[in-house]
């Protein structure tokens, strides 16, 4: 299976397991994170990857970012998760992977 291919089926089951939510803030916010985790866990390349959320900072979409720029916005996201929303943040980061 070509890797484009491959990358396509791994997109399609994201979209499956973990649909974007774009109703509410934290729904956002926690969709949005989920998201971007399990792309980084399954290491499909940036560039392919979600744009569903704009970084304020600097105006790009998630997979328009280089590789430090977007691990930079995912911990920003993570962190503001954490605190806006705990109970959803340790609903994707349970105590044993903190």
């Amino acid at each position: 299976m070509a890797k484009e291919e491959l990358i396509k089926k791994l997109i399609a089951k994201l979209d499956e397991k973990y649909p974007l939510v774009p109703h509410t803030g934290a729904g956002r916010l926690f969709s949005m994170v989920r998201r971007m985790k399990a792309e980084k866990e399954l290491g499909i390349p940036i560039g392919i990857r979600s744009g569903f959320v704009i970084s304020v900072e600097t105006g790009k979409a998630a997979n328009e970012m280089a590789e430090r720029e977007w691990e930079k916005f995912y911990k920003s996201l993570c962190e503001q998760l954490k605190k806006n929303y705990s109970e959803l943040y340790d609903k994707l980061f349970p105590a044993k992977e903190k």
